[in-house]
């Protein structure tokens, strides 16, 4: 075993999620092979009923694909409390159906998955560029827009590297969650 893998989990069907608080985007691989991946909408009328329904749709995922390792996207730059909190709950309900059934369950932040795939931070060139070619807007306007362009480098990453066309940035970043805990974190027997 190369001592790379030391500190790598054994697995073979690893999950990569993207969750918010109205849906779980899911990649699996089994290996380094894409299977398959999708996004799942919870319903229910309020925050509660969303959560019950999360962990009632995690569970059915998981005895679906079975994944051994999962990677999930640390929920980071939330501006209100209010909806922080509303994502722990989620958060909540879809680890512990996760954990139930017996997956090895990581957070990985946005920023380690994305400079995995080579969508690092826009440079100073790029953001000045995007200025230029749409003047005076506002300051959250062009760090929309800056979010956009990695939204779809993720998007093209994924058509590139494994022909999977997507419509969803949730599930986009979800294959690029799992891609780089396929290659970052678990290790095949």
């Amino acid at each position: 075993m190369p001592l790379s893998d030391i500190h790598k989990t054994q697995a073979q069907r690893v999950m990569g999620i993207d969750c918010s608080t109205k849906s779980i985007a899911f990649t699996i691989f089994d290996g380094e092979d894409f299977v398959k991946c999708g996004e799942i909408f919870f319903t229910g009328a309020t925050v509660f009923e969303r959560v019950h329904d999360a962990n009632i749709k995690t569970l059915a995922l998981f005895e679906h694909f079975t994944p051994e390792f999962v990677a999930i996207e640390a929920a980071i730059m939330v501006r209100s409390t209010s909806v922080a909190i509303k994502m722990a709950y989620v958060f909540g309900a879809v680890i512990a159906a996760l954990l139930k059934k017996g997956a090895k369950v990581i957070e990985v932040t946005p920023i380690a998955w994305q400079s995995f795939i080579g969508n690092k931070n826009l440079t100073k060139a790029e953001k000045d560029a995007i200025k230029a070619e749409f003047p005076g807007k506002s300051a959250s306007w062009y760090q929309n827009k800056g979010r956009l362009m990695r939204k779809q480098r993720t998007i093209d990453f994924a058509k590139r590297e494994f022909g999977v066309e997507l419509e969803s940035d949730n599930v986009g970043d979800s294959l690029g969650i799992a891609w780089w805990a396929v290659q970052n974190k678990t290790r095949r027997s």
